[in-house]
């Protein structure tokens, strides 16, 4: 692949004269911070967006897309940053969706179905059955789903747009292993992520963007971490200077009582105090997002209760517009179906649930008092856009993220619910999220953070609870825990269940002999 000038612009440049080259069976990392230009880079490669200028060739012929179907034409597989996974679907039909095996117009459900087993087991979700429907999978699950419909199709150049995302460490290393065996066999990848340990760890090249410019294309052995970041931003690698602390008030502010839901059939019971950080672990599936949608009454309880507490009052909180009311703000893992207003503005996407801060006692909306608050929160968390008015859709999922959060900061929340919070996030901006939640519990604000990460909740939380196949079986005080702890208790119901399971089959043998 070769890329000479490119440029693209919406209301302002977005990509100013790239050059890029890409040798086949080449792992070519593209990296940057949010709003560099890498989504808007794959989503001209993938036909999804026209150039403005410039020259793109691949295997020395001109190559000029004019939707997904030529590049698909092309050689040209791809898993986007935001999920194209089709939720009405089932799991088989998503994977073939772009070449289903039919004859005479039916389609051929047992070729469609072997098929999807076989790419299932490529990309390490042996558990699911091709016939499931894609809205009951996880997010990691549907994240793998994606990897394999882009398998499907023969290729000659795969592009990973933050495929890691939200997957776990092992899944993460599962999907490198691929990676590599893939181009081993001669197809070129385009790897994009904020993971820039995972990018020197899988990359043969890595290429810096920085506001729509390349600034070095340099091999992955000659860089470190600190080099890159250094070239994304312009500036040296400042990591987060602050830490928890451990002076959490003893009030309690949230008490989980013995709660049960369709999707955590074991009771769950701790107290949040007011000031405190909390982190929630867990391998994928152990119902890390389900525990929080619980808590924001998203989701029914079948046992149990969530009650607020205040100085003069207890309230136990009957769904998620009351959780609201009662000063809780939620995060959700995915930002496309549960948090962003698509269409909307920016500024619309920030004020919306918190509009009454910037309204008469008559319900008409202050728009100086409006924007007043917007410039304040962009500036507060460095949100990229060109203007409060620009479509959130038009932003990169890093910056979508900055404004989910800075819509809680807008409704100054006493609780934050944030699950996978830097998720698809650059190495600046995770530093400054991490700041803002020190800030927060300064302030006494309470928060709890689900994460795939055990090394950020270790860095942010007080304590961390540990759920394993959904059941909370581990609560660590900070300074008390390792990571090989919390991966001990996150993997300790699958190994206890293995261990019946040898014993089952011991006992069963010695029956018969």
């Amino acid at each position: 692949l070769s890329i000479n000038n490119l440029n693209k612009s919406f209301s302002t440049p977005v990509l100013k004269d790239v050059n890029l080259t890409i040798r086949r069976g080449e792992i070519h990392a593209i990296v940057g911070e949010n709003g560099a230009g890498k989504s808007t880079l794959v989503n001209i490669l993938t036909g999804l967006l026209p150039r403005d200028s410039g020259e793109i060739f691949l295997d020395g012929v001109e190559y000029d897309p004019s939707g997904p179907g030529d590049g698909f034409a092309a050689g040209i597989s791809f898993t986007a940053q935001e999920l194209s996974i089709i939720e009405t679907l089932s799991v088989a039909e998503n994977i073939g969706l772009r070449d289903l095996p039919q004859r005479n117009s039916v389609i051929l459900r047992g070729r469609l179905y072997q098929h999807a087993r076989n790419m299932l087991r490529l990309v390490g979700l042996t558990g699911i059955s091709p016939e499931t429907s894609a809205e009951s999978l996880s997010i990691s699950e549907q994240q793998l789903l994606e990897l394999a419909k882009a398998l499907s199709i023969d290729c000659r150049l795969l592009i990973l747009d933050e495929p890691t995302a939200a997957l776990t460490g092992p899944q993460a290393d599962h999907l490198h292993e691929l990676i590599a065996d893939i181009s081993a066999r001669g197809t070129s990848v385009i790897y994009i992520s904020h993971r820039l340990n995972d990018v020197l760890a899988v990359a043969d090249t890595v290429s810096v963007l920085r506001d729509g410019q390349v600034v070095i294309s340099a091999p992955a052995h000659t860089m470190t971490v600190a080099d890159i970041f250094e070239q994304m931003s312009g500036r040296n690698p400042q990591e987060s200077q602050k830490s928890a602390t451990n002076k959490a008030e003893k009030v309690a502010v949230l008490k989980v009582q013995a709660i049960t839901t369709d999707e955590l059939p074991h009771a769950i019971t701790f107290t949040c105090h007011k000031g405190e950080i909390i982190g929630i672990a867990g391998l994928a599936g152990a119902g890390r997002s389900e525990l929080l949608e619980a808590l924001f009454g998203l989701a029914k309880l079948r046992s149990g209760c969530v009650t607020r507490c205040t100085a003069d009052r207890m309230t136990v909180i009957r769904n998620a517009s009351h959780a609201v009311s009662e000063g809780i703000g939620f995060l959700a893992e995915d930002r496309k179906s549960m948090g962003i207003f698509s269409g909307q503005s920016v500024l619309a996407n920030m004020t919306l649930p918190g509009i009454d801060r910037v309204s008469s006692s008559f319900g008409r909306i202050d728009r100086a008092l409006e924007k007043e608050a917007g410039v304040e929160l962009v500036s507060k968390l460095a949100i990229k856009c060109a203007s409060l008015d620009q479509d959130i859709d038009q932003l990169s999922g890093g910056n979508q993220q900055k404004a989910l959060i800075a819509r809680w900061l807008h409704c100054d929340s006493d609780i934050f619910l944030l699950d996978e919070p830097t998720r698809g996030v650059d190495v600046g901006t995770k530093n400054r999220i991490y700041d803002l939640l020190f800030e927060l519990q300064r302030r006494g604000k309470t928060v709890l953070v689900a994460s795939s990460e055990i090394e950020e909740l270790m860095t942010v939380c007080n304590r961390i609870l540990v759920l394993s196949d959904r059941k909370l079986v581990k609560v660590f005080a900070r300074d008390e825990w390792s990571e090989s702890d919390i991966l001990a208790a996150a993997f300790q119901e699958f190994t206890s269940h293995a261990l019946n399971i040898d014993r089952k089959t011991s006992f069963q043998s010695e029956s018969v002999n």
